[in-house]
């Protein structure tokens, strides 16, 4: 058993307990928020360990695969990994290793065909779950506090224009569905070529949550979706529009439907960008943020 894993020793244990004999294949964490990802080779074959010190992603991972990932497991062959074992206390959680890629990165993140499954499987992963009237303003209080964090990190008229949006949004109750809450790219595999019939599959639900089911949509509008003339770094060399249209034509519905919860998560997204990069000293990321916001005022005051 290797010794130089970012393992804590009750990690560990609980591990050895799991997967008796088990070998480090690879390192996969990101090095952000203290989460480690790790490849195991077992006795009944790939496995993948997340663990942190930091309890709620490995909280909101463990609650994804027992209550939202159902949809996709029904699927032949299964588009999710299979939760195998999860102690949130001590901060670990293993999974079944799905085959296939990273999107990201890959010759396919610009496929229509892989922007169109994944907006199948997004729309069976939206299962609506409660309808509540509590999320608006919960979310206006987030925008509150996220507007007051991002004074000089962003234009003053955009955080101006974005606190007269919030002042006058028309709170109403929402339906909360399962949601991803990071659908990328980054967080989707391959198996295949999407030519050759390749099957898409989705991975790291540490950011999942009930939810309307517009704020899945937010990041994509942002990072993929737009033309090719936008700045942003993923914009050029693709037809955004045509990822947009692949992906709504899976997915099935438009967030234009829901215009009032579609502008509000626009506006706090964009801000708790700005606002979260800035924290975490990821000044790429940051810009973006300025860009979200600078086109959020743009489509919506």
């Amino acid at each position: 058993m290797p010794d130089a894993t970012p393992l804590t020793p009750p990690q560990r244990a609980l591990v050895d307990a799991w997967f008796p004999g088990w070998d480090l294949e690879e390192d996969l964490s990101w090095g952000l928020q203290g989460i480690a990802v790790l490849r195991l080779a077992t006795a009944a074959g790939p496995v993948v360990i997340k663990a942190s010190e930091t309890r709620h992603h490995l909280v909101r991972e463990a609650r994804a695969h027992r209550q939202m990932t159902g949809p996709l497991l029904a699927l032949d062959p299964p588009r999710a990994a299979r939760l195998l074992h999860a102690d949130t206390r001590a901060g670990v959680v293993a999974a079944s290793w799905l085959p296939g890629s990273l999107v990201e990165g890959s010759g396919h993140e610009r496929s229509p065909e892989v922007f169109r499954q994944a907006g199948e499987l997004l729309a069976r992963v939206h299962v609506p779950r409660e309808r509540t009237a509590g999320y608006d303003p919960a979310v206006l209080n987030k925008v509150g506090d996220f507007l007051a964090r991002a004074a000089g990190l962003a234009p003053p008229e955009h955080l101006r224009a974005a606190e007269r949006l919030a002042a006058a949004h028309r709170s109403g109750p929402r339906w909360l569905s399962a949601t991803h809450g990071d659908y990328s790219p980054r967080n989707w595999v391959l198996d295949g070529a999407p030519s050759s019939g390749a099957l898409l599959r989705v991975i790291d639900w540490g950011r999942a949550g009930y939810r309307p089911w517009v704020t899945d949509l937010v990041r994509l509008e942002h990072q993929w979706f737009q033309p090719t003339t936008d700045p942003a770094p993923r914009s050029g060399g693709h037809d955004g529009g045509g990822l947009r249209a692949a992906f709504y034509a899976g997915y099935g519905r438009d967030p234009a439907e829901e215009p009032d919860s579609w502008r509000l998560d626009n506006i706090l997204q964009a801000l708790g960008t700005i606002v979260w990069s800035r924290e975490v000293g990821d000044a790429a990321f940051e810009e973006e943020g300025r860009r979200m916001l600078a086109r959020v005022v743009d489509w919506f005051a």
